[in-house]
Parts: structure tokens; sequence; C-alpha cells
């Protein structure tokens, strides 16, 4: 996507994983519903819907979400329709530009019955795996729990996913070791980093309040950090996520090392077309394609 910022030139196009992408922006999964899409057309390069599942969720009991000063704590519990429902729906995401499905599974084979299901869909360009769900075969422990966890999910999928892209989604624990475990097993992306461990309480309740994952400006430092770390690693492209609030974030995380850059939290205070706008004065100022921004720093 080529934008015209009074008489220059701005190049907005990356390519991840053999997929020309309009712009290096992406909805981070579950921040963007189907009834917003008509707000941000030309926006986002990929589409991401929220996490499917196996089975329908109903989603943890509220309270879900707690504001912090600088983010936002969650504990939705992955709520969604559950696998076939979602794929019925899923032409309302079918916008015109690469759409990639995000997956969460308790076990191994949950998370290969659902790369089996929706990898035959022509409609569906990647697939991004969710490796912070509770893997209930050891423990509960999430996917990220280790190296040897994330490569035995990653190379199950993989068997089963021929022709299209794998990311895998990791925390920021442990993230430069698995990440190297992902790709040893065959992940063509990494998506860098999920939300952060907090808590929130209500002190006059004296209880917890939400005992989730940390998102917004609050782990952006981290976040970079992560994809920095990451980005030297290895040899497959990074999908930053964590704290975007800005133009200037976007080009911070692929100076970092990331080839598209995710929107989440921001994208409910924040218009995502102001981003863009940002971002590509950003390019203006400096004279930089978006592909040339990628992992240049000095």
């Amino acid at each position: 996507m080529v934008v015209r910022e009074r008489t220059t030139r701005v190049d907005l196009a990356v390519e991840l994983c053999g997929l020309q992408l309009h712009t290096p922006l992406i909805p981070a999964s579950g921040t963007l519903a189907k009834e917003a899409l008509g707000e941000v057309e030309g926006v986002y390069g990929a589409m991401l819907p929220k996490t499917t599942t196996p089975r329908p969720r109903a989603g943890n009991p509220p309270p879900r979400i707690a504001e912090t000063p600088a983010g936002m704590v969650n504990s939705i519990g992955l709520q969604n329709p559950g696998v076939e429902q979602f794929l019925k729906d899923l032409d309302a995401f079918d916008v015109g530009v690469p759409l990639f499905i995000s997956v969460a599974g308790d076990t191994v084979d949950e998370f290969v019955a659902l790369c089996e299901r929706i990898s035959s869909d022509e409609r569906i360009s990647g697939i991004e795996l969710n490796l912070s769900c509770p893997n209930v075969e050891h423990g509960g422990l999430t996917f990220c729990a280790g190296p040897a966890s994330v490569e035995e999910v990653v190379a199950a999928c993989r068997a089963v996913v021929r022709e299209k892209p794998i990311s895998a989604k990791l925390t920021n624990e442990g993230a430069v070791e698995n990440a190297r475990a992902a790709e040893a097993a065959g992940a063509d992306a990494l998506t860098v980093i999920n939300t952060v461990p907090a808590l929130t309480i209500d002190a006059r309740a004296r209880k917890v309040l939400v005992r989730g994952g940390l998102s917004g400006p609050a782990i952006k430092p981290i976040a970079l950090r992560a994809v920095y770390e990451v980005s030297r690693a290895v040899n497959v492209p990074i999908l930053g996520s964590g704290g975007v609030a800005s133009g200037q974030d976007v080009a911070e995380f692929m100076l970092a090392g990331a080839t598209a850059v995710q929107i989440g939290t921001t994208s409910f205070v924040r218009e995502p077309h102001t981003i863009l706008e940002e971002f590509a004065g950003f390019l203006r100022d400096t004279g930089m394609s978006a592909a040339e921004l990628i992992g240049a720093l000095r």
C-alpha cells in the first residue's frame, strides 16, 4: 500500500511468510469484533479474529476485565462459539486481505484436530497457535512452559498443515528458548508476546478482582525486548505484540526486528486509522519504507 502524504509516497507494504500485506498492522486476536470491521477498512494488512477452540466456551465468570494505570488485566477465558460455528461466521472477516486464524486446545491432539479442520479452508491464509493456554495433560502448565512442550505441539501441527504458514504465539517467559524450539519444529513465524501474568485487588472488599493477563502500554518495554532478542535468535519473521499505542510504537517494534505488528488493547481507546497515519508520517520523515525498517537498528 502506498500512501500519499504531502508530496511524498510512503510504502507501507511488507511480506510475511510469502504473503503480501499492504500494511504491517494486524489486529491482535480477540480485539476486533466483526461489527467493527467497517471502521478499520484499509488499516490492517491481515485479519486475525478471536481464538477458536474445539468446543464452545462460555468463558470465565465476571469480573473479567480490570483497568490499570497503563493498560488492563483481563481473564476472558477464551469465550467463543467453538470451531464449527466460528467457520460458519468467518465470511465477515474475509475482506480481501490474508486471514490468519488463532487456535487453542487443552491437549496436543486438540491443537492438531483444529489445524486439520481449518487448514483446508480456502479462506484461511495461515494459523496462529495460541500456546498460552493450559495443557491439561501436564498439570495445567501452559504449552509455553518449556521448549519441549512448544516443540511437541508445533511439530504435531506442522505434520498436518502442509501448505499454509504457522505462527506460534509465545509468552514472555522463556521467549528465546521457546522461539528456537518452535522454529526447529517447523513454525514459519512467531508472535511475540502474549499478555503478562498480573493481578488486581479490590482493596475495600479485600479480595482479588481479576487474576489474568496484563496488556497495554505497561508491557511495551517488555515486549520490545522480547522481540529484539527473539529476532536475533531465529531466522523466521516476528509478529510484534504488546503495548502498541502509536505509530512510533509500530516503528520501534519493527526496528527491534518485527515484520508485522499487532494492535490490541489500544484499539479500544485510539482509532487504528490514527496509528497507521502516525506510522506513515514516521516513514515519510525518515525516507524509509516499512520493509526497510525491519531490524534496522544502528
